[in-house]
């Protein structure tokens, strides 16, 4: 009986080790070799002037091949936003150099708000290696004249808080990515209690004098706390909260933003029920831009 055990457990443990070896990772080898864009997306400024999207190829040793691509228009229109360098939609991998380059000249429009422009460009054939996952990118030609160019940018944000005293960090305010040319994003508007991954959005006036923040936006989600909404209070040591609808204002300058109201991140918990406040700031937070 002691033998058959021990004979079941030499077999169970060829078998362990056999079963290891079959799960081991396989080895690369240039029958894999394959050609792919590092990223799926890039950009450039309209004044750029060239743009080079990098094609590697990936193998072991210094292989040649021919790749072929299609350069799709969308929003931007080749010959209108851009133009393809060379006019061939070859690469020419000789072996020595595993990254080829796709170069475009961008023609600017400057002076003239088109709004940002796409155009794409497809790998259709990889000749003696294979084509990779990433075979297909897109490149955004980014405008440089937005009607709010004056006030996009980074800020230095200065304010006093109840909690802490005089507090200095730092706030963007990047354009709408939809296009809407009266709004804008603001990302860290309040400290201690912001996310990156959900900014809030403001509204400029005609005139572009006046920045206007609805309050209840969910400016950071946690799984302990998961609604921490955007506050405001206006009135004597403000002691009026901004109600549902409501805005706080912010008061353009050269350079500067001015928030007349005083401003706050209020969390609230599963039930939706008050648990406190991350931070709130007394009227007149300065923005200035850097």
């Amino acid at each position: 009986m002691n033998k058959i055990i021990l004979y079941l457990t030499i077999l169970g443990s060829v078998a362990l080790f056999a079963a290891c070896n079959l799960n081991e990772s396989p080895e690369f080898n240039d029958d894999d070799a394959f050609v792919a864009f590092g990223e799926n997306r890039f950009s450039a400024e309209e004044t750029s002037g060239v743009l080079k999207v990098p094609v590697r190829l990936t193998s072991l040793g210094s292989l040649t091949t021919t790749v072929t691509f299609e350069v799709i228009d969308s929003t931007a229109v080749a010959g209108r936003d851009f133009e393809l360098s060379g006019g061939a939609s070859v690469l020419n991998f000789d072996g020595n150099d595993p990254v080829q380059y796709i170069e475009f000249n961008i023609l600017p429009h400057e002076g003239e708000f088109t709004g940002d422009r796409v155009f794409g460009i497809a790998l259709k054939n990889a000749g003696d290696v294979n084509l990779g996952s990433n075979d297909t990118t897109y490149v955004t030609i980014l405008d440089l004249d937005h009607p709010l160019s004056a006030i996009l940018g980074t800020y230095t944000a200065v304010g006093t808080s109840y909690f802490n005293g005089t507090e200095s960090w730092t706030v963007t305010i990047a354009k709408d990515p939809e296009g809407d040319v009266t709004k804008v994003w603001i990302t860290n508007l309040v400290p201690g209690g912001s996310s990156a991954s959900t900014p809030l959005y403001g509204v400029v006036n005609e005139e572009k004098t006046e920045l206007k923040i609805p309050v209840k936006q969910t400016i950071a989600v946690s799984s302990s706390y998961p609604s921490i909404l955007f506050e405001g209070f206006y009135g004597p040591d403000g002691a009026t909260e901004i109600p549902d609808g409501g805005s706080v204002t912010g008061l353009i300058q050269d350079g500067k933003i001015v928030i007349l109201d005083e401003i706050g991140s209020h969390v609230y918990n599963a039930s939706n029920a008050s648990a406190g406040w991350y931070n709130i700031f007394q009227a007149d937070v300065v923005l200035t831009k850097n």
